[in-house]
């Protein structure tokens, strides 16, 4: 059998894909709590041990809290600085750790911090214990040398292992002698700690349960969801309008129960400047962001606040008043570029991904083949990020043609022309695209992201808009009221020969009340001055939702309304398209650019999600 050349091998993997240098160019949730194809310790390793130490002081008391500002230009490592932090708390505990994405809506920052503090915490460690279970279970082991020590005897022996803890209270323990058991256990906890609140440390200690639908209830009620089985847990019920005033003191409970299992709270604002601006107030995403974490210092102990800045974006805060930057910036750390040789050395790890990923063997290519080592070389002593370098790496991989045997390096030239630049940058685009639909999270629960992923990708429509609809505006209404619509999008209904405003609003909420307000709200066509009402929803209404259903009835058989199923595969592309859009420069593309290559490839005139949005019910 013939040996095949290796470089023809190579070849034919190059024009496969993917490109080794596009992937994992931003670091995000997923890759927070997944894996990344290259990270080098050594980056930023400064910025690492600093923080290790603030957890240290903190949970030693010598500091009750401290904010830390990591401040550097784009791809200098920051973010990924801070995901060694997690991965190191993954497997040695010591700590929780949490992520809170960009905002979507600034007017309630403060409860999608609340909310992704708490999500966090689902995320399991090394030996697949989620950070609550570990909490919990750190909490029951509290009460060893107290009073209650020989009563919870046989729980506090298991805490070590919270899995084992929580299989052995399933099996001794059921119905209401279950919430009995962690209601005394809160009790017994606050017997030596009369500062916390019962209901609070009872809903923390349910979430040992994991998966079972207390556990599940009680995390629910901790992020101010709804949920009809709150009573039956024996949480008291709150409005969605009590819940917003909650979301400071939420977030003050979990650092000082997390204080009493000696577990400081890590808080990590990434990405500050991708939140969205407040247009009412004119506060930059930065100064939103800013304001938030300062609030957050004002009430909390034993918490790390720590936020990631561009410089630039960093100076803005510098203008505050009220000595907000003294808090938020209690010490500020600063990325630093890569090395020549770290570079080098995080190249080839794309490359040997890359032979690994398509079966080559590296030992029959040069090293760094098929890149040019002293080009690499000078880009790190520009001083250029990583991202700059992948960047440059990522477009010289891309030209190579078919090699002989005696293969000559690829220069990093950046004066190199592409022959058709729109269809490498459509390539770009699509290969960015697949990648992020593999692996992104379309989120579930939460109703202003949804909303702005369909914002975002309606305003990306081509002129002529869908088969049904030609799309001539579309407005959030970024209002604070938790029972308003989310968007406004009008244009011009070809099939039906008119004009049409559609008033859009995601529900996905689990209380009839809350259901019956914002249902109010979308059937007021003359408030909203919308033509048709479109509720979007994952599960269908309840029959026992009396009013609901009557509200729901008169909008779809009365005013032409409609009721969207929304479903997980239709919105992922979309969040999938408003990640790209939101970190455009990232991805290296302008933002005007993006959306005419997204028209051009009909990646969301052809979604389901929104042909169904846009069509008059009567045309599905």
């Amino acid at each position: 059998m013939a040996v095949q050349d290796p470089y023809a091998l190579f070849e034919e993997a190059r024009q496969q894909g993917p490109n080794p240098f596009r992937k994992d160019l931003v670091i995000a949730a997923e890759e927070v709590w997944g894996e990344v194809i290259s990270d080098l310790p050594a980056i930023n390793q400064h910025i690492e041990q600093k923080i290790d130490q603030s957890i240290a002081e903190v949970r030693q008391k010598y500091l009750s809290k401290v904010g830390i500002v990591v401040k550097g230009d784009k791809g200098t490592g920051k973010s990924h600085a801070i995901r060694r932090i997690w991965k190191k708390i993954e497997h040695e505990g010591g700590a929780l750790f949490s992520y809170i994405s960009p905002c979507a809506n600034p007017k309630i920052i403060d409860a999608h911090v609340r909310f992704h503090l708490v999500e966090s915490f689902t995320h399991q460690d090394s030996h697949k214990v989620t950070q609550w279970q570990q909490f919990a279970a750190t909490l029951i082991s509290s009460l060893k040398g107290t009073d209650y020590e020989e009563a919870y005897k046989e729980y506090i022996e298991r805490c070590s292992q919270p899995n084992e803890l929580k299989k052995y209270i399933q099996k001794t323990s059921s119905g209401s002698s279950l919430v009995d058991l962690f209601g005394a256990l809160a009790e017994a906890i606050l017997e030596n700690h009369p500062e916390l609140d019962y209901y609070f440390t009872k809903a923390a200690l349910l979430s040992l349960l994991g998966t079972a639908l207390a556990a599940q209830v009680a995390l629910s009620w901790i992020k101010g969801e709804d949920s009809p089985d709150v009573k039956r847990f024996g949480l008291p019920e709150y409005s969605l309008e009590q819940h917003q005033t909650r979301n400071i003191w939420v977030i003050k409970q979990i650092c000082k129960l997390a204080e009493v299992a000696s577990l400081p709270v890590i808080v990590w604002f990434d990405q500050a400047e991708s939140s969205l601006a407040d247009s009412e107030t004119g506060d930059s995403a930065v100064v939103v962001v800013a304001r938030c974490i300062d609030r957050i210092y004002f009430d909390c102990t034993n918490v790390i606040l720590l936020s990631c800045f561009q410089s630039d974006k960093w100076r803005e805060v510098l203008q505050m008043q009220g000595g907000i930057p003294d808090r938020v910036g209690q010490r500020i750390l600063e990325a630093k570029p890569a090395t020549a040789e770290q570079m080098i050395e995080l190249i080839q790890m794309r490359m040997n991904w890359f032979y690994e990923c398509k079966g080559l063997n590296f030992n029959n290519y040069p090293r760094l083949y098929p890149l040019e080592e002293a080009r690499i070389r000078e880009i790190a002593k520009a001083g250029a990020g990583v991202r700059t370098l992948l960047k440059t790496c990522a477009e010289a991989f891309e030209m190579i043609g078919l090699v002989d045997p005696d293969p000559k390096p690829v220069a990093l030239d950046s004066t190199f022309v592409d022959p058709d630049p729109k269809e490498k940058q459509k390539k770009q685009v699509l290969e960015t695209y697949n990648e992020l639909l593999n692996k992104i999270s379309p989120p579930s629960k939460e109703d202003e992201k949804i909303a702005a992923i369909i914002t975002c990708a309606m305003k990306m429509l081509p002129k002529s808009g869908t088969a049904n609809v030609v799309v001539n505006q579309v407005k959030a209404v970024g209002s604070s009221s938790t029972h308003d619509l989310h968007l406004i999008t009008s244009g011009y209904d070809v099939k039906q020969g008119r004009e049409v405003t559609i008033g859009v609003r995601i529900c996905e909420t689990k209380s009839a009340k809350t259901f019956n307000a914002v249902m109010k709200r979308l059937t007021d066509y003359r408030k909203y001055k919308i033509t048709r009402g479109c509720l979007i929803r994952s599960t269908v209404v309840p029959l026992s939702w009396k009013i609901g259903q009557q509200l729901k009835q008169q909008l779809v058989e009365h005013q032409g309304g409609e009721v969207v199923v929304l479903e997980k595969e239709h919105i992922r592309p979309l969040a999938a398209l408003e990640r790209i859009y939101e970190q455009s420069a990232d991805y290296g593309f302008e933002k005007e650019e993006l959306v005419s290559l997204v028209q051009e490839l009909n990646l969301v005139t052809d979604n389901p999600l929104i042909q169904e949005i846009l069509s008059a019910p009567n045309q599905e």
